[in-house]
């Protein structure tokens, strides 16, 4: 199969892809506002629901090899941090990643 790769900012990336909030820990980072935190951690109960969702709604966060953080699609093993899940999935024939700038990026 062939993959197209998209890139998002986090914006696009927001509007596009809503998140499920992670009920499981009221102190999960990755919120918005006042809003409880998204990020799902990567063992316990935790990564017991991210791994009962659909496959293309888990979006992995990751340390870069160039020292910046990505979050891309689907269920990785390799430098994550954490999980989101998505409330709309996103394409079957997609790679897609967002690049997290730092504060002092921005």
């Amino acid at each position: 199969m062939t993959y197209t790769f998209i890139e998002l900012t986090e914006d696009e990336f927001d509007n596009q892809y809503p998140l499920v909030t992670n009920h499981l820990n009221p102190h999960a980072s990755w919120a918005f506002d006042s809003d409880a935190g998204c990020l799902f951690e990567t063992y316990g109960d935790e990564i017991a629901f991210v791994r009962s969702q659909n496959p293309q709604t888990i979006w992995t966060l990751v340390d870069g090899d160039d020292g910046n953080q990505y979050l891309v699609s689907g269920y990785h093993l390799v430098n994550r941090i954490g999980y989101l899940v998505s409330t709309i999935p996103f394409p079957n024939d997609a790679e897609i990643q967002v690049s997290i700038l730092n504060d002092s990026d921005a």
